[in-house]
């Protein structure tokens, strides 16, 4: 098939930009295969596996969004299939957005296992056969596909899909693109996982038998991507949109939350008041007395004596310093802060974003973002030398009036030695009934 020069100037655009190959050391060559443009070792492995269900994902080492993809994949199912004897997956990356062979290591553990075989393609030439393969207009690569037992790679093209997802751009008047309803979707990916791997015929292959696999491998937590070429107003973006969107953020004008603390064994009741632009209050009864931490309207921040304070004093001023009614990652225009995305960490089932956040102010954080539903997940407060000195983690996220928050805030100092923790049981907001247009605020 010809492909237009459109669609000639993408493909050479996505191949020059990986620059020249650097070759793995030792110790990270057993981990990934090195293909030819022949991408002969990939068709051997993929027929000598006939009679199993085959997944064949094309990504790139330093696309967030892949990554996220395939760490995804991996926790609906795929890490709970490495001793399913009928399953096989095959990975390839591509030297998509920058990336190369140097940056194909630091993102196996994303989907390892002994069932999961990885690759390297430098001339990117696999997604090329699939342009042609499925029809489209486009560099094909964060491809998803799934191949039945009896699908077999004879020739220089590899078979068509029995079934895939992806997350490219979507629907075209003028270029044949994908369909936008099949956009990854790694619940539902499962789902059609699982049809084709219950009606295998074991019978068709010798069977291995059990492997063993470390339980505690699986979710590759910790793992550590340091090169990633997403651009920071992607993971702004996310979290601003899983909050409710800019309309949302921007109507809401008080914030009231009620619940408790708890630390040293103790709870208190606790009541936080936030206005627009920038006023917060953080009250909290200690027996019969009250407690108050406050930024005022005019800037100054007030905070009750040592004697009666829950969280340490130095914290409680540092966390007035720096609020913002909007949130840490909201930079409104001439704001003045610094944002750099630095990497990307595996915290649990979750794929997070890493951004270095220092405030016009002066406060020098490291904000951790769900990569996928966009909530703030922890932020660590730096001291002078870059080091935590105070660490919050957000979980227990719900909805109120479209406006996502945290239920649960936990404080701990650099160590992780627990300092308190927030419960919060009941919210109220007051929304200014005002339009405004979602485009009109950027950042």
């Amino acid at each position: 098939m010809k492909l237009n020069l459109v669609i000639l100037f993408l493909i050479s655009f996505v191949l020059m930009a990986c620059g020249p190959a650097e070759s793995p050391s030792d110790s990270t060559r057993s981990t990934y295969v090195v293909l030819d443009d022949e991408l002969q070792q990939l068709k051997d492995d993929f027929n000598d596996n006939e009679g199993r269900v085959r997944l064949l994902f094309i990504s790139g080492p330093t696309c967030g969004i892949c990554l996220r993809g395939m760490a995804d994949l991996n926790d609906e199912f795929i890490a709970g299939s490495q001793n399913d004897d009928r399953l096989v997956t095959f990975v390839v990356q591509v030297p998509a957005l920058g990336a190369r062979e140097e940056h194909v290591a630091a993102v196996i553990p994303l989907l390892d296992g002994p069932r999961v075989y990885h690759y390297w393609n430098e001339g990117g030439i696999i997604g090329q056969h699939y342009t042609e393969v499925m029809e489209v207009d486009i560099y094909v690569w964060d491809f998803w596909t799934i191949y039945g037992p009896d699908a077999r790679w004879d020739g220089l093209l590899p078979p068509v899909p029995d079934y895939f997802e992806h997350q490219l751009a979507g629907t075209s008047s003028k270029y044949r693109r994908f369909p936008r309803e099949k956009l990854l979707d790694a619940e539902r990916f499962a789902t059609e996982a699982r049809k084709y791997i219950d009606a295998v015929d074991t019978s068709r292959f010798a069977n291995q038998g059990e492997i063993e696999w470390d339980e505690s491998e699986r979710l590759a937590d910790g793992t550590v991507i340091p090169v990633v070429a997403q651009p920071r107003n992607v993971a702004v973006r996310q979290h601003i949109m899983g909050r409710g969107g800019y309309k949302n953020l921007k109507r809401i004008q008080t914030i009231d939350k009620y619940g408790r603390i708890e630390a040293n064994g103790k709870s208190y009741a606790l009541t936080i008041h936030s206005t627009r632009p920038n006023h917060t209050q953080r009250t909290i009864m200690v027996g019969d007395n009250i407690s108050v931490a406050e930024l005022t309207e005019q800037g100054e921040v007030l905070v009750s004596s040592d004697d009666d304070r829950v969280l340490p004093v130095e914290l409680e001023r540092k966390l007035l310093e720096s609020f913002e009614f909007d949130g840490l990652f909201v930079e409104w225009p001439g704001k003045g802060h610094e944002l750099e995305m630095i990497g990307m960490l595996k915290i649990g089932e979750v794929l997070a974003w890493k951004l270095d956040l220092l405030q016009k102010n002066g406060s020098h954080w490291h904000l951790y973002v769900n990569s996928h539903g966009g909530a703030l997940l922890r932020a660590d407060m730096l001291d002078e030398n870059g080091a935590p000195e105070y660490i919050i983690r957000q979980s227990d996220f719900i909805e109120t009036s479209g406006f996502m928050f945290a239920r649960r805030i936990d404080y701990s100092d650099g160590a992780g030695r627990s300092l308190g923790v927030d419960i919060i049981e009941e919210v109220a907001i007051e929304i200014e009934p005002f339009d405004i247009e979602e485009e009109s605020i950027a950042h």
